[in-house]
């Protein structure tokens, strides 16, 4: 029955053109209000890609547009920031990550992993500066178990799967992204750009289990991998300007690109093939190029009192093919001690946040503590979200960074 379904679908398909015989849908869980609705995976959700560029930023919430003086904040929020750095500066960020999620045979497994997301070089020349970085985004898995059986995810047939378990995880150690960073001063303002060259894979892996269906050999799991393969550019742009205790920022990221995208999938369940059978799928490879972007754009003002108090505010808007996303950030640090301890905090807030026109607006906060020694300086981060799931025993994560000035 399913193998005679999904033959009159992929008939349908092709007489549809060749545009949608390869236009798979992927499905993924929705909100309750919208049950029994398949959402297509957009591409462009992948970028900008993220990789948290410092603990100090991140403990700041990523309100970092118009302070960006460290190297890893810098390249990640606004280049025009490395005109701040002192001659020579070494830099690199780690997640220590725990992920929750299923294995191949539905157990959930539970497992700590150190990330490096971030490392890099930099040369400032009087008003002149650049860098190399290499980048990994910041991905993060899922897990959920429920408390009744869920019904609302499809086989790429159609058919609907039953599930109490499900995970959803990114593995990005496969894709290197390589970044060259150039600023420079005149007067008060400063100007950056990145080049980010882009090669390599993400691999996306979705599972779900029935533990009401426990032991049997039928109705009860489905598999589902996406390979993603890049190969191309993007750029970012920023500006700052510097009038003593208060400036301002100014980046967008992405503003211009081309990637080649492939995409394979494949598919596994055991719904309604007899006992001890597999329905097994593999999409045909797609191809397509991106070289048109909706890039991240954010305007900053922050408040630099000294080496004792740093404010900043933040305010980003990001429009994809199928999301738009305000997002407000404000984020503090404090010296503790002057010079050697420093506390900070930060919060993201939603202001829009629609994905298919569905609300998906959240607040975010965010701890962090620096010490400086010589001329080491070593931050710490955390999300208080992630505290608390980890706490309960769920996903959590942690940033750690280390930089030498010299």
């Amino acid at each position: 029955m399913k193998k005679a379904m999904f033959a009159v679908v992929l008939l349908c398909s092709v007489f549809a053109g060749s545009a949608s015989a390869y236009d798979f849908v992927w499905t993924t869980p929705v909100p309750s209000s919208r049950a029994l609705v398949t959402k297509k995976m957009n591409i462009d959700g992948y970028l900008p890609w993220s990789s948290g560029g410092s603990a100090r930023a991140m403990g700041m919430g990523g309100a970092y547009t118009a302070v960006a003086n460290d190297l890893g904040g810098s390249v990640e929020y606004n280049p025009a920031g490395l005109t701040q750095l002192g001659h020579v500066t070494i830099s690199a960020l780690a997640i220590a990550r725990r992920n929750t999620d299923l294995d191949a045979s539905g157990k959930k497994t539970s497992k700590w992993k150190i990330v490096p997301t971030q490392a890099g070089a930099a040369l400032r020349i009087g008003p002149v500066a650049v860098a190399v970085s290499r980048k990994q985004p910041e991905t993060t898995s899922a897990f959920q178990k429920y408390s009744s059986v869920q019904s609302n995810l499809y086989a790429p047939d159609g058919w609907r799967m039953s599930y109490t378990k499900f995970s959803d995880k990114l593995d990005t150690k496969d894709l290197d992204t390589m970044v060259l960073t150039g600023a420079i001063r005149v007067g008060k303002l400063s100007l950056g750009a990145n080049y980010n060259s882009i090669k390599g894979d993400i691999v996306r892996t979705q599972r779900g289990r029935n533990d009401l269906r426990a032991g049997l050999t039928s109705n009860n799991y489905f598999n589902a991998t996406e390979k993603v393969n890049f190969k191309g550019y993007t750029m970012d742009a920023g500006l700052i300007f510097d009038m003593g205790a208060f400036q301002v920022g100014a980046a967008a990221k992405n503003f211009k690109g081309s990637v080649d995208v492939k995409r394979d999938i494949t598919w596994q369940d055991n719904f309604d093939v007899g006992a001890g059978n597999t329905w097994n799928w593999v999409s045909p490879s797609s191809r397509e190029e991106i070289t048109k972007f909706a890039p991240t754009t954010t305007v900053g003002a922050a408040l630099i009192l000294g080496k004792i108090l740093t404010l900043d505010v933040d305010y980003s808007t990001t429009k994809l093919e199928d999301s738009k996303r305000n997002q407000a950030r404000v984020g503090a640090e404090l010296a503790v001690i002057p010079g050697f301890l420093f506390a900070r905090a930060g919060v993201k807030a939603d202001l829009k946040n629609k994905i298919e026109d569905q609300d998906n607006k959240t607040n975010e906060y965010f701890v962090g503590a620096g010490l400086k020694m010589l001329m080491l300086t070593v931050d710490a981060s955390a999300s208080l979200a992630s505290a608390k799931a980890g706490s309960a025993g769920d996903n959590m994560s942690g940033g750690v960074s280390a930089t030498l000035k010299f």
